[in-house]
């Protein structure tokens, strides 16, 4: 099976986060890709199952399940939106191979403070963080979800 480049990793987060969008769920979508070339998905389901049911959070689990701890280290999270900080805080615990984000996230989002704890020597564990892909559909369907939840 060939890999799949970066957009088109993307492209199946965002499918995830259509997915939540349809479920009345926060539209965020995450894929999980592991050095063998394996991938696992997921989307939002906060609101069906909890604060704690976050993209990122429900595929570091599965990870650990599937593959273990060692393949997360060399795995990288794809996730439509800028990841908040207990996703993060679990990235860093989990030892995250590498972290692509579509849009920013500017109310939630930690990436800004992760790095800050990076600078000041806290977390000692640091993996590689790149922003903005696919970021302006990313946006418009956080924007297009909001607009519907406020009708």
């Amino acid at each position: 099976m060939p890999r799949l480049r970066p957009k088109e990793l993307m492209r199946l987060a965002l499918d995830e986060a259509k997915t939540a969008f349809a479920e009345n769920e926060v539209p965020v979508g995450a894929v999980l890709l592991f050095n063998d070339g394996g991938i696992l998905k997921a989307h939002n389901t906060s609101e069906a199952l909890g604060p704690l049911s976050h993209a990122e959070i429900i595929l570091i689990n599965k990870g650990l399940e599937t593959k273990g701890r060692d393949a997360l280290k060399a795995a990288t999270l794809y996730v439509t939106l800028e990841p908040c900080l207990m996703c993060l805080g679990a990235m860093v615990h989990a030892r995250i191979g590498g972290l692509v984000y579509g849009a920013p996230e500017p109310v939630f989002g930690g990436v800004a403070l992760l790095e800050k704890a990076w600078k000041e020597g806290r977390y000692p564990y640091r993996f590689p963080v790149h922003a903005g892909l696919l970021a302006d559909e990313t946006a418009i369907l956080m924007r297009d979800f909001f607009k519907t939840l406020r009708r």
